[in-house]
């Protein structure tokens, strides 16, 4: 079978499904061939990550009596990553903590401690939930099986603390940042190292990455947002505002971007705009700043958390990105120092300590895992 024979074959069977799926009386031939066309045009766009769905408007979250509150850590949690079946948590004491979403609703399976034993700031899961990735202040890259919790390789390679990692979606390509400033590629299939991304004059503090072979990274002091094309071995240079650090990007989608800044400021990117096409200034009020932020993909809803304002915050963009709206405030006790997102959940890695200091401590607050459980109506009544 040739390579243009495979893909015929392939095409063919994707296009039985959906008539499988669709399938109407003989009367109605013509409506079933527009519902098929919309399906492809639908499955086009998420593809290539350019699907937007309007959800604001249907974005249910449940009372804050409902949220779940998981205590798994002694010091101040630093970072979570979300799958569809667990959530992976680390803190400043150095420990991962894998919980389940399937047994339970949020219990705690295991907890490992990081070969080093030092503080763990940043974790990231594979989509297919087989590996998991975590890097702190000793510098090194630790991949994990995440079924057994054992590790599976240590890389070596950056210079100073890691700060971010992230795996692309339905990808074992993991992207990592530091201090040293630059972004570093593993290939976690063969376990090896691929290249380092050069660029930022300044701590990488946050990546992101989606379905294309891309990344998109913020340069705090520098206040520079860099989209790196990896194959075309390219980058696009974003300019923040002056006086700020900006401390966390999310991506909406493959064009839109979200981050977070030092200037309590939250804003929006487009691709092909140099500057942030919209921003809310005092996103989370007075003596705060916004250190957290996680994006619904492809749609226009995102939320924040701040560092000090014990509030998390579920924002939405207008339809020409021009404009956001804060849709609803959720309180908190703490520092959010981390956000994950599904459709399903928010979970909060909130604290007593931020995760880069001991600027203040909140005795008020508890070392704590967050659940908030949300749902969009309409997938509720499929």
């Amino acid at each position: 079978e040739t390579a243009a024979g495979k893909r015929l074959r392939l095409a063919k069977q994707y296009l039985n499904k959906l008539e499988n799926q669709e399938a109407r009386d003989e009367n109605d031939a013509e409506a079933n061939r527009e519902i098929i066309a919309h399906r492809l045009q639908q499955d086009v766009l998420a593809e290539r990550g350019r699907l937007e769905e309007r959800i604001s408007k249907r974005l249910c979250i449940l009372d804050t009596s409902r949220s779940q509150l998981r205590r798994g850590h002694r010091l101040s949690p630093t970072c979570v990553t979300l799958t569809d079946t667990h959530i992976y948590s680390a803190s400043k004491d150095g420990a991962i903590t894998k919980w389940s979403l399937v047994e339970g609703g949020g219990r705690k399976v295991c907890t490992v401690r990081h070969p080093s034993g030092k503080a763990v700031f940043a974790v990231a899961a594979s989509t297919d939930n087989t590996l998991l990735a975590s890097g702190g202040e000793d510098k090194k890259v630790v991949v994990w099986d995440a079924v057994t919790m054992t590790t599976l390789k240590t890389f070596h390679k950056h210079r100073d603390v890691i700060t971010c990692l992230v795996f692309r979606t339905n990808s074992h390509l993991l992207f990592s940042g530091a201090r040293d400033r630059t972004i570093n590629l593993w290939n976690c299939d063969e376990m090896v190292y691929i290249e380092s991304l050069y660029g930022h004059q300044d701590h990488v503090t946050s990546l992101d990455s989606f379905l294309q072979e891309r990344v998109v990274s913020v340069g705090g002091r520098d206040r520079s947002l860099r989209l790196w094309k990896v194959a075309e071995e390219s980058q696009l240079v974003f300019n923040g505002h002056k006086n700020t650090v900006i401390d966390c990007v999310s991506m909406l989608n493959e064009e839109h971007f979200v981050t977070g800044s030092q200037d309590n400021v939250v804003a929006v990117w487009h691709l092909k705009k140099k500057k942030p096409v919209a921003s809310h200034r005092n996103a989370h009020g007075p003596g705060s700043w916004v250190c957290s932020i996680a994006a619904f993909r492809n749609t226009e809803c995102f939320v924040s958390g701040g560092s000090s304002g014990g509030v998390i915050k579920v924002w939405s963009c207008a339809e020409n990105y021009l404009s956001l709206s804060c849709l609803k405030e959720i309180p908190m006790v703490g520092t959010v120092n981390s956000l994950a997102v599904n459709r399903g959940l928010i979970v909060a890695g909130v604290g007593q300590e931020h995760k880069w200091g001991r600027w203040w401590s909140d005795k008020k607050a508890r070392n704590r895992i967050v659940l908030i459980p949300i749902f969009v109506e309409d997938e509720v009544d499929r």
